[in-house]
């Protein structure tokens, strides 16, 4: 073996036997640290059950009052009057006023006028009697000349200028029609514009159509009411409505007299079902719900929450914040020797307070309760200490 190559192998066993020792000394490093202490997770806990749930899907649905008008002007004019919001009403109460005086005196000035065309009709009537009869007395003359002239007895210059009167007296008869025609149209015309403007007279006045409250205006005293915009808006009092819509095929799962739940910031009531209403739209029905009054004090049109009942299931039953959604399913956290013990589930209900799923937990007593970043955090075997029960 040459020098060379002994050389080599001696530098490669040193290089060797320094990592060795390396490791050596690292290992016992890291053996003389003390280990972190592993502290339990104090959490809350809820009792599993066995039972029955009812299963809900949620909504969103629109909060009404039964009675709701939403009042616009039907024509332009002055606000003299407009109910103050929260001014409650009785049917039949005055709302708002407009200015009519514009209105008056367009009627007024049309009345008159309307009688001066009655005058006149009357006058072009009488005026159509007299052409009538000298067109009768024309056409008489002008058959009795003709037969004088057929006998040579006057002549042909005659005729015709007796032609030429009878034809005048057609012409003044046909005139004093037309006067006549002519006039009963400009009559009619001005009846029509009178009846328009007292049907507008009308719509200076609005009345309430029942009893509620005057929950918005839209103008003030002086300001113009323009024709088409919202003066207005009147809230019944009484009985509220929900309208919801929902899949067709939960719709069908729905009767006449159902209790479900609506829900508005925390709260919830019942509310019946009065009518399900079926369409083809977009594949969606609509439920009208109804409650006794209005529990949350919400405005007009504020949207609410609302669980429809899709159905009962049996199994066990955990608190709703006990279920846990990880990448490979649904687990809740059961405690047993102090340990966290991860079960798969399948969550077959849900409601807003508890849950029901099939699952291997007729071992476990109870389970872990918390928000989404607390559940995922756990991990199996984790000690833990129950804080508190709740069922």
């Amino acid at each position: 073996m040459g020098k060379s190559k002994k050389i080599f192998i001696f530098v490669v066993l040193i290089i060797v036997l320094i990592a060795v020792f390396s490791v050596i000394r690292k290992k016992r490093e890291l053996a003389s640290f003390e280990k972190p202490k592993s502290y339990p997770l104090v959490v809350n806990t809820s009792n599993v059950k066995q039972g029955e749930l009812e299963s809900y899907q949620k909504f969103l649905g629109e909060f009404r009052p039964e009675n709701d008008a939403l009042v616009s002007s039907k024509i332009s004019a002055t606000v003299l009057y407009v109910a103050n919001e929260g001014t409650r009403v009785k049917k039949g109460d005055l709302v708002f006023k407009l200015d009519s005086s514009d209105i008056e005196s367009n009627i007024s000035a049309l009345t008159y006028s309307q009688k001066a065309i009655l005058d006149q009709i009357d006058s072009a009537k009488a005026q159509v009697e007299a052409s009538n009869t000298q067109y009768i007395n024309a056409k008489k003359e002008y058959e009795r000349y003709k037969g004088l002239y057929e006998k040579e007895l006057i002549s042909k210059e005659q005729l015709e200028n007796m032609e030429n009167l009878y034809k005048q007296a057609l012409a003044n008869k046909e005139n004093a029609l037309g006067k006549v025609k002519q006039l009963e149209d400009q009559a009619k015309s001005v009846a029509g514009q009178i009846e328009s403007l007292k049907s507008n007279l009308r719509y200076t006045e609005y009345r309430a159509p029942f009893d509620g409250v005057v929950a918005n205006k839209f103008v003030n005293v002086g300001d113009v009411a323009l024709a088409g915009k919202p003066v207005v808006e009147i809230v019944g009092s009484g009985k509220y409505l929900v309208y919801v819509n929902v899949p067709t095929e939960l719709a069908l799962k729905v009767n006449k007299g159902d209790v479900e739940k609506v829900s508005y910031n925390g709260q919830s009531v019942d509310a019946a079902v009065e009518d399900v209403l079926q369409s083809a739209q977009n594949n969606l029905s609509i439920i009208k719900l109804s409650v006794s009054n209005n529990p949350f004090n919400l405005p007009a049109h504020t949207f609410v929450d609302v669980f429809i009942k899709e159905g009962r299931c049996d199994g066990f039953i955990v608190h709703a914040n006990s279920v846990v959604k990880k990448a490979d399913g649904y687990y809740v956290i059961g405690i047993k020797d102090s340990k966290a013990h991860l079960v798969p589930v399948v969550v077959k209900a849900k409601t807003l307070t508890e849950a029901c799923v099939d699952g291997n937990l007729s071992t476990i007593d109870k389970v872990v309760v918390g928000d989404e970043s607390l559940l995922q955090r756990i991990y199996e075997g984790q000690k833990l200490i129950e804080f508190r029960g709740e069922n």
